[in-house]
């Protein structure tokens, strides 16, 4: 039927089968020329997607879609002086989802080094290659949505940005909001509404039922990570489609510190006069017992 369809419409269409119970995408047009002439591997998805969605993927999605690893990046956002590593980190996600034409990417990234930068820089150049028109971003506390937020506003200003609401907005390019919110409203949308999800502190997300967030989408999927990759589970690797405990790519704390990037910590031990002499009921005075 698809070989009928493409030689009589001209373009490839997306392929659904299904049981009843299980769906499988098989999504088999090898892009355009700058891109590895195959396919994605068929995977399986949690629902139907739209029409609209299903028409964007194919004629909107296809026609403009470049390699990412190609696309110049914006200095502005990330890669300054003494952040080279940054640029390390997008150009190994932009070939993970352009050459390698993978669908999931795990950056483990030390704290204070710039994931919210690197995550905003990726989803500019996603945007801009045609893989992306609609990013979620997850995170666990407000406070990272907050500055989350701040990063999306001041460095991609011609986007709509906007904190996850009580209902879908259609027009936000942009959706950031935490996990607990996200589980409450994830099944307003179609599977295929968004185009990438990068999970904020993706070690911690993927347990329990956050984990659903991560299956019902059909979308590229970043995951960022501050805890040392030999601390970071195998489920995490296994998420994120990443053999061998490799994470598509890894600064940890340790390079940080060679680099001055970061400043190494002093342990200062302080002892109490608790501590040192203890505490007796006989020299305590009433109110204090």
């Amino acid at each position: 039927y698809a070989d009928a369809l493409e030689k009589k419409n001209g373009f490839r269409p997306l392929i659904i089968l299904s049981n009843g119970y299980e769906t499988t995408l098989v999504d088999d047009c090898g892009g355009p020329a700058s891109l590895t002439p195959r396919g994605y591997p068929d995977r399986q998805i949690y629902g139907i997607p739209s029409r609209d969605s299903l028409n964007y993927r194919v004629k909107f999605q296809r026609e403009r879609m470049q390699n990412p690893a190609q696309l110049q990046h914006r200095p502005d956002i990330a890669g300054g002086v003494g952040r080279e590593y940054q640029l390390e980190a997008i150009k190994a996600v932009a070939e993970c989802f352009g050459e390698k034409r993978r669908r999931k990417a795990l950056i483990v990234q030390a704290t204070g080094t710039g994931k919210t930068r690197v995550a905003v820089a990726l989803s500019d150049i996603l945007m801009r290659a045609g893989f992306a028109k609609r990013v979620l971003f997850l995170c666990d506390r407000r406070e990272l949505r907050r500055q989350a937020k701040n990063a999306f506003t001041q460095f991609l200003p011609d986007c709509n940005v906007s904190i996850l609401t009580r209902t879908r907005e259609p027009a936000a390019q942009v959706v950031l909001g935490t996990y607990p919110a996200m589980m409450k409203r994830f099944q307003q949308y179609d599977v295929a509404w968004f185009d990438l999800i990068i999970a904020d502190e993706s070690h911690r997300s993927i347990y329990n039922k956050y984990r659903d967030l991560f299956l019902y989408f059909d979308a590229l999927q970043i995951g960022l990570t501050a805890t040392p990759r030999k601390r970071v589970s195998h489920n995490t690797y296994k998420m994120f489609q990443c053999g061998n405990e490799c994470p598509t790519y890894c600064y940890e704390y340790e390079r940080a510190i060679q680099e001055g990037t970061l400043v190494d910590f002093t342990p200062i031990t302080v002892a109490t006069r608790f501590l040192r002499e203890g505490i007796h009921s006989d020299q305590l005075s009433e109110e204090e017992k």
